[in-house]
């Protein structure tokens, strides 16, 4: 279990919940449940609908071994990174730095205890006191109308343990070492409510097979 001083929040380590990552499948209690970006799904594919699976896959190759990079570092103060994607980890080093972060949990899975979705929150740490919630984009452009749901996603997941997020941020790494620092309404009514209709729309379509 991850801890904190004072008291600040501990993050459960939900020995109930398992993650397959060949499959990147979620079993709660021994039972599949569905990701948070498979529940999206319709969404994202409205968003790259123009896009090559070869360029998605690369993509999102090129984000794995960026945030594999980042949690290394984060857990264990390595620095391995690929030469290609130094660029991406400099832009990190330079927020971390800068921000202070005080680590609660880094790529912590959780799910949420009535909708029964799993997930994966990239970093979960104080930032000027107030309890964020940071997920790490590597793509070229951001999209605005996925990452607010999947922040909206994971926060209540994490509000259904009784864990609030007080912020809710996207760092957008770029290859040239910059970076963009955006953030989302800690309470996002709006994006809730996609993300139930996308649920609804899941469970749905699961319901035919």
């Amino acid at each position: 279990m991850m801890d904190t001083t004072d008291s600040r929040v501990v993050l459960p380590d939900f020995p109930e919940l398992k993650f397959d990552d060949e499959h990147h499948i979620y079993r709660l209690d021994g039972n599949e449940i569905p990701s948070v970006s498979a529940i999206m799904e319709p969404l994202s594919g409205a968003k790259y609908s123009g896009i090559s699976a070869k360029t998605l896959e690369k993509a999102a190759n090129k984000g794995t071994s960026v945030h594999n990079s980042i949690e290394n570092f984060i857990k264990f103060g390595i620095e391995d990174v690929k030469p290609e994607h130094k660029g991406y980890f400099t832009g990190f080093r330079e927020w971390w730095e800068k921000n202070v972060p005080e680590l609660v949990g880094s790529e912590c899975r959780v799910y949420h205890k009535i909708l029964l979705y799993g997930g994966t929150v990239d970093l979960l740490a104080y930032i000027d006191k107030k309890l964020t919630l940071v997920d790490f984009k590597s793509t070229y452009q951001l999209s605005d109308m996925t990452c607010g749901v999947q922040l909206e996603a994971y926060a209540q997941a994490l509000a259904s343990h009784g864990i609030k997020v007080e912020q809710k941020k996207i760092l957008h790494l770029k290859k040239d070492g910059r970076y963009d620092d955006r953030s989302y309404p800690a309470n996002d009514a709006q994006r809730w409510r996609v993300f139930g209709s996308l649920k609804c729309v899941y469970d749905y379509i699961q319901s035919y097979k």
